[in-house]
């Protein structure tokens, strides 16, 4: 159990944190190397031994107002090594921490995929028409639900969104030309679709999704000004399985809109079996109107493109892919829109 841990944390310190947060880098290889962190892990229920509870865990009890000196180097003003500090809480604190690994889970609302989001909206107008109507499934507290809210800045090649938006999103454009407009299309209905919906009134339930977010990746601010806005208008949200609800959401939506439903990084939770029975509800809901399915995934995920090699960038980070699929009836087009990092950092156009 101990070397199967320590692969799995090596294995998120090479392809998600290496060139692009250095403090979680340090800690993963510091977990990976420490037995009595390992042992911690392996008695917590398996969807707990995912490197990324155990970080949050860690995260939520310093958000709490734990008094040790890993919240300083979270916060930026110590230099001190993190990994063995983050040991330290780990087993000083370890009947808070297993409590946390055995009722958490990996929830987040990482407002940066808006970015990738924006340019593959725009495009679906496009092609099929606006208003839009949006289902986002997998969408914790909804945030990503408003990113026509947002300022999307690409750089040299445009930024997208109101100028004096509260969230400001950078979005790095490293290959090809992703299409911009000044705003995102009119969106005439949001809906989410989550199993285990953020309830935004609930104080501890905002800090568990800040403590989702890496500390050393400067996303913890717009996380913040994200979940207020969302808090202050909470779109609808049905509590459901994604297969079963999603075709009565679409058939929800109004007659007008071009259908959009978007996954980001939540297909991977399903079974592989699930995953075609998601994509036979968004065809059997098709068979009334026209619905865009834009997915952001590792590469492989999602069966239209599976033949599709992400590359890597420099730091070594294996690329996601955001993907297409149109679905009419008994037709289906489906095609790879661009390379994406999996917070929405760049982008790489294709489509």
């Amino acid at each position: 159990m101990r070397r199967e841990l320590a692969d799995v944390w090596i294995y998120f310190a090479d392809t998600s944190c290496r060139g692009y947060s250095p403090l979680y880098d340090r800690i993963c290889r510091a977990v990976a190397a420490n037995d009595d962190v390992l042992d911690l892990i392996g008695e917590a229920p398996r969807r707990g031994h995912q490197p990324n509870v155990l970080l949050g865990a860690v995260h939520y009890l310093l958000l709490g107002g734990l008094d040790h000196r890993l919240a300083a180097v979270y916060a930026g003003t110590s230099e001190a090594d993190p990994g063995p500090l983050f040991i330290d809480v780990c087993l000083t604190h370890r009947a808070e921490v297993l409590e946390l690994l055995a009722t958490r889970h990996t929830n987040t609302n990482e407002v940066g995929r808006s970015a990738i989001l924006g340019p593959a909206l725009t495009e679906v107008a496009a092609r099929c028409g606006e208003p839009l109507g949006l289902v986002d499934v997998g969408c914790s507290a909804g945030a990503n639900m408003y990113c026509d809210r947002y300022h999307l800045d690409y750089g040299a090649n445009g930024s997208t969104g109101p100028a004096d938006a509260a969230v400001r999103i950078a979005c790095e454009v490293i290959g090809g030309h992703p299409p911009l407009a000044p705003m995102l299309p009119a969106i005439a209905a949001r809906i989410g679709i989550d199993r285990d919906p953020v309830d935004l009134t609930d104080d501890d339930n905002i800090r568990w999704q800040l403590a989702c977010v890496w500390p050393d990746t400067g996303r913890l601010p717009r996380t913040r000004r994200a979940l207020e806005e969302v808090r202050r208008a909470p779109p609808p949200i049905v509590r459901g399985d994604a297969v079963e609800a999603v075709g009565d959401v679409v058939a929800s939506l109004p007659a007008e809109a071009t259908a959009v439903v978007t996954t980001t990084w939540a297909i991977a939770y399903l079974p592989p079996a699930r995953r075609i029975e998601f994509r036979d509800a968004l065809a059997a809901a098709s068979r009334d109107r026209t619905v865009a399915w834009v997915s952001a995934e590792s590469a492989g995920v999602i069966e239209f493109f599976g033949h599709t090699a992400a590359p890597a960038d420099a730091n070594g980070m294996e690329a996601s892919v955001l993907g297409l699929a149109l679905f009419r009836g008994e037709q289906v087009e489906a095609e790879v829109l661009a390379f994406v990092h999996p917070h929405g950092s760049w982008i790489e156009w294709l489509g």
